[in-house]
């Protein structure tokens, strides 16, 4: 980093004003070098404001702590100071450069104003500086121009500090705003909505508004097949919308998976075709610039990812951008968890439908199934009953039958029969009613 130009801090008036001071001192007193040091009475530092001959251009200090050397000797006392012989005080620094310049003598005065200190002016001279009275007159009234410049310069840069903290307030107010409103409008979709595929749409329009996105898609994780798949999106580019709806990412091929997936963190990246994270066959198939994922919980663990895409713009999220992602993740959980409610709730309600509609079947085939059994049964006891192997196929269909009645008396969850894609679901009676859940 390099170092400011003397005078750097201050406006172009102010400093074009010390820079002609520092001229007219020069001139009235000859000497080699003629420095103007502004004060910072918060830092209790001093700062160049002006500088002009011998060595301007290489001080060896532009900036100094009251008390470090004779310039801060005198912001730290508050009183003039001359020295004919520089190499025999303690105080003086930067003895090489001086004697690189021949700078052997210093005068120098603090610039106050109303009690205030403003700045330091130095004389730096080859020979011993010995000023007339005409000399020191004009020399005060410089001072006292110098400390009016610096005076003025304070108060310009006091105003545009105050400018620049309450743009900055405002620029801070508003980001807030937005993300207030991000989050009120989330709340809002959750609140109107159980339609989970719509909500996550709206939910991603939002995030594409509030971040800049070009593309928000809503994923949903299957863990049985451990892959994620798409649901819902925002601003989908024409040319990838088709091959972005059939996509699926095996989760074992995100490396970003742990912490996302299993410590449900927002990640992200600026420089994701570079960034070994994000090296799979889905970014391959859909290179971006840069990403961000934000987690889904439904329930214990993460169901669903919001998905961020910048396509050709590098895009860097700072902490309170991560914060505010990961509180709206937090807040469209709950569409998640919602769904899996009403998903249970559904389950349950077409298990009580079917338990009562099979129970009450049960009920009417028992009885004429008794009934078929009985007189089978009392033809088949009958000495040399005729057509003995109908008989004992009928007694063995009613069994079947019996058994069958006894798995519909005993359905505890739901299990289709693996039919062919163009059947309509057929319940699968026996899974259905066994005391374990079957494996698969």
């Amino acid at each position: 980093m390099g170092v400011e130009p003397p005078g750097a801090q201050f406006l172009p008036e102010a400093k074009t004003s010390l820079e002609h001071v520092a001229r007219d001192l020069a001139a009235l007193t000859s000497v080699a070098l003629v420095t103007l040091w502004s004060a910072d009475e918060r830092t209790r530092t001093l700062s160049v404001a002006a500088a002009l001959g011998e060595g301007a251009a290489s001080l060896p200090l532009v900036t100094l702590p009251y008390g470090v050397g004779a310039v801060g000797w005198i912001a730290a006392n508050r009183v003039p100071l001359e020295i004919s012989d520089v190499f025999s005080d303690a105080r003086f620094v930067g003895h090489d450069w001086r004697k690189s310049h021949g700078l052997a003598s210093f005068s120098g005065a603090p610039l106050v104003v109303d009690g205030r200190l403003l700045g330091v002016l130095a004389l730096d001279a080859r020979a011993p500086i010995e000023l007339t009275a005409a000399q020191r007159k004009g020399v005060a009234g410089f001072v006292e121009q110098a400390a009016a410049v610096l005076e003025e310069a304070r108060r310009q840069n006091e105003a545009r500090r105050q400018r620049e903290e309450l743009d900055a307030s405002r620029s801070a107010l508003d980001a807030r705003v937005r993300e207030m409103a991000a989050l009120v409008s989330v709340a809002g979709i959750l609140g109107a909505t159980s339609d989970l595929i719509g909500a996550l749409r709206l939910i991603c329009r939002e995030l594409g508004r509030l971040t800049g996105a070009d593309t928000v898609a809503a994923y949903v994780i299957d863990r049985q097949r451990a892959e994620v798949s798409p649901v819902a999106g925002y601003h989908i580019p024409e040319a990838v919308r088709e091959g972005l709806r059939e996509a699926r990412l095996p989760l074992v091929d995100a490396r970003f998976s742990d912490a996302l997936l299993e410590q449900g963190q927002v990640v992200w990246s600026d420089d994701a075709p570079n960034d070994a994270r994000f090296a799979n066959s889905f970014f391959a198939r859909f290179p971006h610039r840069s990403c961000a994922f934000i987690p889904l919980l439904g329930g214990a663990q993460v169901s669903g990812v919001l998905h961020l895409v910048w396509w050709t713009q590098p895009r860097r999220l700072s902490v309170g951008e991560i914060a505010l992602l990961q509180a709206i993740g937090q807040q469209a959980s709950i569409l998640l968890q919602n769904a899996r409610l009403l998903e249970a709730e559904a389950r349950a309600q077409g298990l009580r439908a079917v338990t009562r509609l099979a129970n009450a079947a049960a009920h009417e085939i028992n009885n004429p199934l008794a009934i078929i059994v009985g007189h089978a049964q009392i033809l088949a006891d009958r000495p040399g009953a005729a057509e003995r192997h109908r008989i004992d196929r009928i007694l063995a269909a009613a069994a079947r039958i019996g058994e069958i009645v006894g798995h519909m008396t005993q359905i505890t969850r739901l299990e289709d029969l693996d039919t062919a894609p163009n059947l309509p679901p057929m319940l699968d009676l026996r899974r259905s009613s066994e005391t374990e859940p079957p494996t698969r």
